[in-house]
């Protein structure tokens, strides 16, 4: 990345902050509800009457935040150039843009909200008794699923307390912009995350401040050739350390390793996060939970792949469908509990026959909301189970698009690829989902199994199955992996092992499982491979 980019930052940091951080707090503006919309100053997000999120440029933000500041008042084109283009020269033009996307996003009464004053400048008026979108519950649901955080400047260890440089300041802005492309995280704006930095406190103040369940914060130093970048991960509310990473590189590599960095931290901070919701959902008592804690509570315990875990999860789902039938990722997660259910005979009460239903429940959630990415993700594993492996792989790519870095989604990405023959892409997705993930999920290395078994490299698909087993004991999957490459090794005994502690596991299990029927659905060679090692390992058919 070009130094050039970051030696302005501080004139638009510093300058961008004077006119919010010298604003009395009590005065400030942080939302604006409108006929059409409501605005997300702090979050930098418009949701309109019908529940959906209207895109508009961080520029463009920064134009409106500015006018918010000074709503009913004259704001002269000169502020508005000077302020939101710090540094920078730039024609009245870009403003016009700027003004036409606001107003765009703003609806029909867009024009006698934000007034041109000829040969002067722009006025923010706002009604003065704002009447709030009707925004139906199943549009407005989806946005409590996603958790809150704010990516503060990192630390630069400067001589100044409570500042930060150019380059701390850079790569807060690229994870921030990194992290906002994926729908299943809630970012705080820029300038709201770097004017709480300047203010001081702890994470757990920023986190009060900015109204977020989580903090990231940082530092840059260097140590004699080397530069050393920590992050460290906080929950708000406790102020405690969710997740801390340290990473190391040649200190004149800093603009040549900064995108691939930035990429690491926000992938890795991301599945951290999601790893963290899920297990301390775990942990509380779920006597008072609402519709979200139950969701998320019943997709930990899914994927704990036992007989009890299980189980659970289909009560809490019903539970929460039941509490709020226009809760989109309910559905969703009912679906997947289902189909998990159905594919691998975990309770064994659920047959292939309930596939369907897991589809139907599925589509549902993404009627009313589609772009969950954990929908598309949880269609992709359920069409799979069907045989629809090319739909399959659709919904899966879908869900990566819609949700860059979130490891589970790269993990049912390589399901679906391994079904469709598509071998080293489907290593080559789980292990980058296992390198984002700062403690992997056990059952991965069971995923990473299949496609190692299908590029007839045994010994390391034993090795993660194996590894699989110890960590993720209810994942099925890896005992048969570990069995067939045993087979294939010559290894009998040891598969004839696998087998048997499989089926004291689950007595259902079989070759006729939608899971084990599908795995390798699109290499027919690979498929009937696949089962007679299994039959010769001593699996049912």
């Amino acid at each position: 990345m070009p130094a050039a980019r970051f030696r302005d930052f501080p004139t638009y940091a510093g300058r961008e902050l004077r006119w919010t951080a010298n604003t009395d707090r009590s005065s400030m503006i942080d939302s604006i509800t409108l006929p059409d919309v409501v605005v997300d100053l702090r979050r930098e997000q418009v949701v309109g009457r019908d529940g959906q999120r209207r895109e508009l440029r961080p520029r463009s933000f920064d134009v409106l935040r500015r006018l918010t500041a000074s709503a009913g008042d004259l704001v002269s084109k000169d502020a508005l150039l000077t302020d939101c283009w710090p540094g920078v020269i730039v024609t009245e033009d870009s403003l016009t843009q700027c003004i036409s996307e606001i107003r765009k996003v703003l609806g029909s009464d867009a024009r006698d909200l934000v007034r041109t004053i000829p040969r002067r400048g722009y006025m923010l008026v706002l009604p003065a008794e704002p009447k709030p979108p009707a925004v139906p519950a199943d549009a407005r649901a989806p946005l409590s699923f996603w958790p809150s955080i704010a990516i503060l400047p990192f630390d630069e260890f400067t001589e100044r307390p409570g500042t930060y440089g150019a380059l701390g300041a850079g790569f807060a802005e690229d994870i921030i912009t990194e992290l906002a492309r994926n729908r299943n995280i809630t970012v705080i704006a820029r300038q709201s995350s770097f004017a709480a930095k300047v203010s001081g406190g702890t994470a757990a103040d920023v986190a009060r401040l900015l109204d977020v369940r989580y903090v990231l914060e940082g530092s840059i130093r260097r140590a004699g050739e080397r530069m050393i970048v920590n992050a460290q991960l906080v929950e708000g509310p406790s102020n405690r350390h969710v997740w801390a990473e340290r990473y190391t590189f040649a200190a004149g590599e800093v603009y040549e390793v900064q995108d691939e960095l930035v990429a690491r931290i926000a992938g890795t901070l991301f599945s951290g996060l999601q790893s963290y919701e899920q297990a301390a959902s775990l942990r509380r008592p779920p006597a008072s939970f609402d519709v979200y804690e139950l969701t998320l509570q019943a997709l930990a315990h899914m994927l704990q792949f036992s007989h009890a875990g299980v189980m659970a999860a289909l009560e809490e789902v019903e539970r929460a469908v039941a509490l709020d039938p226009t809760y989109a990722p309910a559905h969703i997660a009912r679906g997947f509990c289902i189909a998990t259910d159905a594919g691998m005979a975990i309770s064994g009460a659920a047959g292939p026959e309930r596939l369907v239903d897991a589809v139907q429940a599925i589509r549902h959630g993404l009627e009313l909301d589609p772009t969950l990415p954990i929908g598309h993700r949880a269609l992709s594993y359920a069409l799979l189970l069907t045989g629809r492996c090319d739909e399959a792989l659709i919904a899966a790519e879908r869900g990566v698009a819609l949700s860059p870095g979130d490891a589970l989604a790269l993990a049912f990405l390589s399901l679906a690829q391994t079904a469709m023959g598509r071998y080293a892409a489907a290593l080559a997705s789980i292990d980058r989902a296992i390198g984002l993930s700062p403690i992997a999920p056990g059952f991965f290395q069971g995923v990473a199994a299949s496609p190692l078994y299908a590029l007839d490299r045994f010994d390391e698909a034993v090795r993660n199955a194996t590894e699989a087993s110890f960590r993720s004991p209810s994942y099925l999957m890896a005992y048969v992996i570990a069995a067939a490459s045993c087979i294939a090794l010559g290894r009998r005994d040891e598969a004839s092992t696998w087998i048997t502690d499989l089926l004291r596991r689950s007595a259902k299990f079989s070759l006729a499982l939608p899971r084990l029927a599908n795995a390798y659905r699109y290499d027919q060679g690979m498929a009937e491979r696949f089962a007679q090692h299994l039959r010769v390992a001593g699996l049912p058919g």
